[in-house]
């Protein structure tokens, strides 16, 4: 079984029913032998309605359930489990392994209509929020600076409070909220949201794939990969990496929207820079 699909499933597991847990079980046990099942033939093997398989897909990420076998189908394990007596560089090829795969499941959360959606709101605001609590505080910094590079009116704030008072300034026809949250269920960035949302302003959430709150609540949503496993150093490393693959790929393609515009406001933010470097 490959190991991002079980890491997946075993980091939604708390989220599952009882007869969807049965479907992980059964993917996780058989998944390297799996053939072209549809999701009539696994729910009557397994004895479950078949609303629970296409739910379940729904969960892990999946549009439909034929992406999620061919995605099983086509991945083999990648070992990248470190054991005691791996040396540095042994473990170094193993995170990069991982960071490989943890890409590669972003990559495959998104689509041309979901990434043009997000680069539309963005080019198309004249003032944006960044908000991020804790480690995605980080992650939202850095992409809020790189929209500055842009040229974009943009703001990032790691206080609640502060960010719901400038919410307050903001005009639902020309603005923008962006919320990162790597697992897209936690009280602060969905209590955001749910702020900006009240007063009609657009959200851009960047969060897990699976089905949850912060998604629900967004305008639009840019899917990542969270491992919710913490219990050691390794568990989560490369899930940072897919968070940076998304906020790039989205400053990427805001560029793409008025090339001429962007290339100008850039260059000149970087002459101003280094002409207050000098003096």
């Amino acid at each position: 079984m490959i190991a991002l699909f079980t890491t997946r499933v075993k980091s939604l597991y708390p989220k599952f029913t009882m007869a969807e847990r049965k479907v992980a079980d059964y993917l996780i046990m058989n998944g390297d032998e799996i053939e072209d099942v549809t999701s009539h033939e696994l729910a009557r093997r397994l004895d479950v309605g078949q609303s629970t398989v296409m739910r379940f897909s729904k969960k892990m990420g999946y549009s439909m359930f034929g992406e999620m076998i061919a995605d099983i189908k086509s991945s083999g394990d990648l070992s990248t489990e470190i054991q005691n007596d791996d040396g540095s560089f042994t473990v170094m090829s193993k995170i990069e392994a991982k960071y490989h795969e943890l890409l590669k499941g972003v990559v495959r959360s998104n689509t041309e209509d979901n990434l043009a959606q997000a680069a539309r709101l963005v080019d198309g605001a004249d003032t944006i929020i960044c908000y991020g609590c804790m480690e995605s505080g980080l992650l939202t910094s850095r992409l809020c600076w790189s929209l500055v590079g842009l040229g974009k009116n943009a703001y990032c704030d790691a206080e609640i409070i502060q960010v719901k008072r400038r919410l307050r300034t903001l005009d639902p026809n020309k603005d923008l909220l962006v919320v990162v949250s790597k697992s897209g269920d936690k009280v602060e960035p969905v209590g955001v949201a749910k702020a900006a949302v009240a007063k009609g302003i657009p959200v851009l959430a960047i969060c897990d794939a699976s089905d949850n709150p912060l998604s629900r609540l967004a305008t639009s949503s840019l899917r990542v990969i969270e491992v919710a496993d913490r219990s050691t150093p390794m568990t989560s490393m490369g899930v940072d990496a897919g968070v940076m693959l998304m906020t790039d790929t989205l400053v990427a393609s805001v560029y793409q929207q008025d090339r001429k515009k962007y290339a100008a406001a850039y260059r000149g933010g970087i002459v101003a820079a280094f002409s207050e470097r000098r003096e």
